[in-house]
């Protein structure tokens, strides 16, 4: 569960990209105004929880797409003394 393993403004930040804030994510995903900072204050909520979760896959299968790539990776010649 990302959720768990990544810092709240990291969380936060990856809505906001998503959906350009977090009251529009609030009314996406008819949540509670201040869920997301009630869950980080300890006040579970499954639903906050999932959709939360969901906008974290979603970013996180995003990067990695972006990141596989079928170029090899470049070769650096090791430095030799002298040189």
């Amino acid at each position: 569960m990302l959720l768990k393993t990544m810092h709240r403004e990291d969380v936060k930040s990856a809505i906001r990209k998503k959906y350009g804030s977090l009251n529009a994510f609030y009314e996406a995903e008819n949540l509670a105004k201040r869920s997301v900072s009630d869950l980080f204050r300890g006040r579970t909520s499954g639903p906050t929880a999932e959709a939360v979760e969901r906008v974290l896959q979603e970013q996180v299968s995003e990067s990695n797409s972006l990141d596989c790539s079928s170029a090899p990776a470049p070769v650096h010649r090791p430095n030799e003394a002298g040189e």
